[in-house]
């Protein structure tokens, strides 16, 4: 299945806003199969689209769990750890 660069685009900002390959597929106005099949492949543009889109919304989030619990929040703070030691956890 090749996507237009519209269609990636779509798929980048649909997975920046956390939708499922199923909602994605429904709005674009793809074959739900084929999408998911795509999102299994590594090597493809899709792929890399909902990937990039997901990543960039996770890196907003984290930015501002940081952004707040170095101003003092509580639950932010326990948040960020929680980050950190998960990333320690999978480090070599």
């Amino acid at each position: 299945m090749k996507l237009t660069k519209e269609q990636l685009s779509e798929v980048e900002n649909l997975a920046s806003y956390f939708f499922t390959p199923d909602e994605i597929a429904i709005v674009v106005g793809l074959d739900v199969d084929d999408l998911e099949e795509e999102l299994f492949d590594e090597t493809s543009e899709a792929y890399r689209s909902y990937q990039k889109g997901k990543l960039k919304s996770k890196l907003e989030l984290r930015k501002s769990i940081l952004t707040l619990a170095k101003q003092g929040s509580g639950p932010a703070q326990t948040l960020a750890m929680r980050v950190l030691d998960d990333l320690e956890s999978r480090q070599p």
